[in-house]
């Protein structure tokens, strides 16, 4: 499986959306390549084996600071989905 993050670091949800992807990996023990990209972007982006799961072409709502985009597990939902399609 091949996950790709796009996220700012200097946003702090941004990191902790980044550190639950990489956390939520090694506890599953997902065998899984991850490819980050450090840019500008007002959402986190995921993508999942080249498919998009989340950023901004899927943002419904705007985003308040007590939440982050996409939340954590609409990310464990996605990846679990694609773990067990493997």
């Amino acid at each position: 499986m091949e996950i790709g993050l796009t996220y700012s670091s200097t946003d702090p949800n941004h990191i902790k959306t980044r550190n639950f992807v990489r956390d939520y990996i090694r506890e599953h023990g997902i065998l899984a390549r991850i490819i980050e990209r450090d840019r500008k972007v007002q959402v986190p982006q995921i993508t999942i084996n080249g498919c998009c799961v989340s950023g901004d072409s899927l943002r419904r709502r705007l985003r308040s600071a007590r939440e982050s985009f996409p939340s954590f597990p609409d990310i464990a939902r996605a990846l679990e989905q694609n773990f067990w399609s493997l």
